[in-house]
């Protein structure tokens, strides 16, 4: 959100509750009536208040620390009523700790925010005694360190949900990990956006990083190798995309970097599969990248073919690596999106080598056939002249009567150019055959 000058109430609709609205609401008053020093106190006491909301609805939930904290409350509150002056004594300290509690205990804030919200109390500190800079002259804030701490409460503390850290993580890790987390990012998105990344810190969102892709390669992991930590970092790219490509390189580029070699390929699949992740790694990555495709067993390129098209810089390596395919392995693939040259160019060398009717027909059957529709005039002069220039059994198989069926059918070749052709490389029988059709 664009926090201008002007827009202060604004920051009251990112509160997550309407508790959270009405606390804040005194301070904003304050504020526009120019008592900066009654705002930042009311803006002191609508964090504390916060922070006791969210430790109790974390209690009710089931979060241990939660409930030992909130038992520990109540038993100061329960004193209080009972005129117990004990208990004053004992909030007053609670509420002094609370924010390295939520801190070390529940994992509320980063440091950078704790550092935030620390001036926040010494400012209510320095605004609610009676202290003196000057003899006569009280403690006087401006109205920019005002609308400052109303701005730090409100975006780390009441805009925020009762679960960040190590709580927060856990549950999106889990989310992740379970076989009904969605393939479709658009999907991904809406669940991890209900799962505490709607609104989240900082620190939650490189966390949540740092799991997925450390995750993903870790044998003991519950991320290990689930294909679903691609969508769920392709989701948050579109939701984060900042902190993500801040984050994914340096993160990336380290998993390259110290992954066993038996697991490399499958930093090699977050790579290419992640959005912007080919971009973002250092040089030294890249390079060991080039070098797993190369060595990349046909399994592991099956899986990763229709990622890999997607990197420009890797298609020289993918196009020699395809070049070894034998037919099989070729057929495997042929249906991949991104590949038809190279695919086109590999079927016409097979069918350049075939020796035998059975082997020409299982070529046209199993590759080109398939694709059929990417071929042009070229390749089917090209096609046709194999057995004249390379001594490939064409002529005679059924396979090769077919296709020339497919490109008369088709009108690829006009039959004044294709019959001469045909002629020309052994076979005229097709086009006797035609004429008497």
């Amino acid at each position: 959100m664009n926090e201008n000058l002007f827009d202060i109430e604004a920051l009251s609709l990112r509160c997550r509750s309407e508790q959270s609205k009405s606390y804040i609401a005194e301070a904003t008053l304050c504020y526009r009536a120019g008592a900066y020093r009654a705002a930042i106190v009311s803006t002191w006491i609508s964090v504390v208040f916060d922070l006791i909301d969210k430790i109790r609805e974390l209690a009710v939930s089931g979060d241990a620390a939660a409930r030992d904290l909130e038992s520990q409350f109540q038993t100061y509150v329960d004193q209080i009523n009972d005129g117990n002056q004990q208990g004053v004594a004992k909030a007053l300290e609670f509420e002094r700790e609370i924010l390295d509690v939520c801190r070390d205990k529940l994992r509320f804030f980063d440091q950078q925010q704790l550092v935030d919200i620390y001036r926040l109390r010494e400012d209510r500190h320095r605004c609610a005694h009676p202290s003196f800079q000057q003899v006569g002259l009280p403690y006087k804030p401006s109205a920019e360190q005002a609308r400052l701490h109303i701005r730090n409460a409100v975006v780390h503390v009441l805009a925020q949900p009762p679960v960040q850290g190590k709580a927060a993580l856990a549950g999106i890790k889990n989310l992740v990990a379970s076989e009904y987390f969605p393939k479709d990012v658009e999907k991904a998105i809406l669940q991890l956006k209900k799962s505490g990344l709607e609104n989240p810190t900082d620190s939650l969102i490189n966390s949540t990083i740092d799991a997925l892709v450390f995750g993903y390669l870790t044998p003991e992991d519950d991320l290990y190798e689930k294909l679903q930590v691609v969508p769920a970092l392709n989701a948050l790219y579109e939701l984060y995309p900042g902190h993500f490509e801040a984050r994914i390189g340096v993160q990336l580029s380290k998993a390259v970097r110290d992954v066993e070699d038996d697991r490399v390929f499958f930093a090699l699949y977050l790579v290419v599969c992640v959005n912007r992740a080919w971009n973002l790694i250092d040089q030294p990555s890249k390079n060991k990248i080039e070098l797993v495709v190369k060595e990349m067993s046909y399994e592991e390129f099956a899986l990763a073919a229709e990622a890999l098209r997607g990197v420009t810089q890797l298609r020289p390596v993918v196009e020699a690596h395809v070049q070894n395919f034998n037919l099989d392995q070729l057929a495997g693939i042929i249906g991949t999106k991104g590949f038809e040259i190279v695919f086109k160019e590999r079927a016409i060398e097979l069918l350049a080598a075939s020796r035998s009717w059975d082997r020409t027909n299982a070529i046209f059957n199993k590759v080109v056939f398939p694709i059929f529709a990417n071929l042009q005039v070229e390749d089917v002069t090209k096609i046709i002249k194999l057995c004249s220039e390379h001594g490939a059994d064409l002529p005679g198989a059924h396979g090769f009567g077919l296709f020339v069926q497919k490109v008369r059918d088709t009108g690829l070749v006009p039959n004044d150019v294709l019959n001469p052709l045909l002629v020309e490389n052994r076979g005229e029988y097709l086009v006797l055959q035609q004429e008497r059709t």
